[in-house]
């Protein structure tokens, strides 16, 4: 029986996740690197960085006695995550928070489930059925989350609320594609940086705790492309100036608070999916995924993200999103039969 704590926890990640990227809408005096830098800063250096200092025991010893190509291997497909991080960041500032997550979620959690899958293809075919059925239906939502994008973009024209001004919907919609991509290579990453969990295991840290130090190597290595991306526009529009600005203590507690929302969701779902047990994969990702598209879509609306696109996307849209949660919970049913 799921502990009621567990399940808390859990739903807690999927409110945090979904959530977010909302403190981001108010801080329009800022421009999207501006924020953006402070964000990555806080969620994928300090606030990692000081997680684990908390929870793994001798950190400096795990990372030294780890092999090098493993080391190697995980920094780079942090790296890949991290310029998929960039287009998240502008993907939503395109498209808007509902129809950014939605997009870029559906992808990746589609085509992250095919990792373990092409790295051991020997399952039972009650796992191949259930997994291709869930990445198909991933996919098909993604595909009709889109045409209500692209209806939204019609009716509304120029007055689309979270259209960027200077790209249209086809711009906006290959950003998210991109970002639903490269954000697998966080899955790469975990896959081959698991031996880095097995010796923070050994040297005393919990199964819970442990996978907190491949956390900070990703995260940090995704920091690298996010920082050099935001500097290069910061120098470049000369937007670092925007820093003195009267409102940037307001703004950097509004930065503080996406940080904390980032890392507060991967703390929460590890320890409610560790508490779930066994059933964590089949239980507790689903319902993580389905939370972050549906909540984040509640802001969407919540904002005006759809006001003016008309009863056709917002139907379209709405079909769209329910067939991602089914996507979501056949692939978590298909963990259970690998």
């Amino acid at each position: 029986m799921l502990s009621r704590s567990a399940l808390i926890l859990v739903f807690s990640a999927g409110l945090m996740q979904g959530s977010f990227m909302f403190p981001m809408k108010y801080t329009s005096k800022w421009e999207w690197e501006n924020t953006w830098l402070v964000f990555c800063l806080l969620g994928f250096i300090i606030l990692p960085f000081a997680l684990v200092l908390l929870t793994v025991p001798r950190f400096e010893l795990v990372l030294a006695s780890s092999p090098p190509r493993i080391l190697f291997l995980t920094t780079l497909f942090g790296l890949g995550w991290g310029c998929g991080s960039v287009c998240f960041g502008l993907g939503i500032k395109a498209l808007g928070m509902g129809l950014g997550y939605s997009i870029i979620l559906g992808l990746t959690g589609g085509l992250g489930s095919l990792i373990p899958w092409f790295s051991a293809p020997a399952k039972s075919l009650n796992y191949n059925v259930l997994l291709w059925c869930g990445v198909l239906a991933m996919l098909a939502g993604v595909v009709v989350c889109s045409l209500a994008g692209r209806e939204r973009e019609r009716k509304a024209g120029a007055h689309a609320t979270p259209s960027e001004p200077r790209h249209g919907f086809v711009f906006g919609l290959a950003i998210c594609v991109a970002s639903g991509i490269l954000s697998c290579f966080m899955n790469l990453g975990f896959a081959y940086g698991a031996e880095i969990t097995r010796r923070a295991e050994a040297l005393g840290a919990t199964a819970t705790d442990a996978p907190n130090v491949l956390w900070l190597i990703i995260m940090s290595a995704g920091f690298l492309a996010n920082a050099i991306y935001c500097v290069y526009l910061l120098v470049t529009k000369r937007s670092w100036q925007r820093y003195g600005r009267h409102e940037t203590p307001l703004y950097l507690g509004g930065a503080l608070a996406m940080g904390l929302l980032w890392v507060g969701s991967l703390v929460a779902y590890g320890v409610g999916a560790n508490r779930i047990g066994r059933l964590g994969p089949s239980v507790g990702w689903p319902i993580l995924m389905s939370l972050c598209i549906v909540v984040s879509n509640l802001w969407g609306v919540a904002t005006g993200e759809w006001r003016g696109a008309g009863r056709r996307a917002v139907g379209t849209m709405a079909w769209g999103l329910g067939i991602l949660v089914v996507a979501v919970v056949i692939l978590g049913f298909a963990s259970t039969k690998a």
